[in-house]
């Protein structure tokens, strides 16, 4: 792809005697980062192409910035505008015009989306795993690095720009991507598939809960099971679409976890076993006065600040498929 060939050649590596990293065929900003180019072009320019230095100007930036460098670059990515910090001018693609002027805010939503598909390796790794959550880092990257030729310095990176993309778009996994048509349904993290039974697909539901399983009695996997055979369902047939962070440890995810706790629809705090990070997420929502729902597995000991002064929802930890049966729906 020619976008693929605007991307800086990373920096020769010192005399290790390696072979020098190919350039990214991925954009470090992410689509709503880069429509600051195409927007601004419309509102200070009337969508006129315009000089370079003057957009680099209307996004914060100075032309030598490294900063507008990728932003630019990411904005070619997409296919939202033509040019980058080395030319003399920048104009609106179809695609980037499509953007600045949408008629209205779906308009503008799904022509971020085909913006997003625009990058070849996003689509790729989206029709890999069929909408749904990306693994854990050592099998992604076995993926990035074996499907898709990626070179393992950039697989984090891959993956923080493609999560933070999912977080601000909205997809469905009945999109047409071998036809080039992508289709605008929920606000996704996870890429779970659209529920055809869920009565709306606009609604985010995070579920705060622990990665691992800490306790003697929690057998390995149960937190996995109750996300896949609970929270699921029963947040899908309340109408939320229902995901939650990604395993890991690193300040990025972290960020992640905490942008999720403000910005959610919803959020959903399982207490089971007293996870200290759980805890906190739950004080962070309550902070900030937003809607929160509160379980626990039936046995877990009582917090005296939350089981005093808040309702809170009791699911069996058998996971049987009869206690499951009842669970959801009283969830829901």
């Amino acid at each position: 792809m020619e976008e693929n060939n605007i991307v800086k050649q990373e920096e020769s590596q010192e005399k290790t005697g390696k072979t020098k990293k190919p350039p990214r065929n991925f954009p470090t900003k992410t689509v709503e980062e880069a429509a600051q180019i195409a927007l601004k072009i419309k509102q200070l320019n009337g969508g006129n192409e315009w000089a370079t230095e003057e957009v680099a100007k209307a996004v914060g930036k100075s032309k030598a910035n490294n900063e507008f460098y990728y932003l630019a670059a990411a904005s070619k990515f997409y296919g939202l505008t033509e040019g980058t910090r080395d030319t003399k001018t920048f104009s609106l693609t179809k695609l980037g015009r499509d953007l600045a002027y949408a008629s209205s805010p779906e308009t503008e939503e799904e022509t971020k989306v085909k913006a997003f598909f625009n990058v070849e390796i996003f689509k790729g790794v989206y029709e890999y795993y069929k909408g749904e959550d990306l693994p854990e880092a050592k099998y992604l990257n076995n993926v990035l690095e074996n499907n898709f030729k990626l070179h393992p310095d950039y697989h984090e990176e891959f993956a923080e720009i493609f999560t933070k993309n999912y977080k601000s778009l909205q997809f469905s996994t009945h999109t047409q991507q071998s036809k080039g048509k992508p289709h605008k349904t929920g606000s996704t993290v996870s890429h779970e598939p659209k529920s055809p039974t869920a009565k709306s697909d606009t609604l985010k539901l995070f579920v705060a809960m622990p990665f691992s399983e800490k306790s003697e009695g929690r057998a390995e996997g149960f937190f996995k099971e109750v996300m896949e055979n609970l929270f699921k369902p029963a947040g899908k047939e309340a109408g939320f679409h229902v995901y939650t962070a990604s395993k890991g440890g690193s300040d990025i995810i972290q960020s992640t976890i905490v942008n999720d706790i403000l910005t959610a629809d919803l959020v959903l705090a399982d207490l089971t076993d007293h996870n200290p990070n759980v805890l906190f997420e739950l004080g962070l929502r309550i902070a900030i006065d937003k809607p929160v729902v509160i379980v626990k597995a039936e046995g877990t000991e009582r917090v005296f600040d939350v089981d005093n002064l808040m309702r809170y929802y009791q699911y069996s930890p058998k996971l049987w498929k009869s206690t499951i049966e009842t669970d959801v729906p009283k969830l829901a």
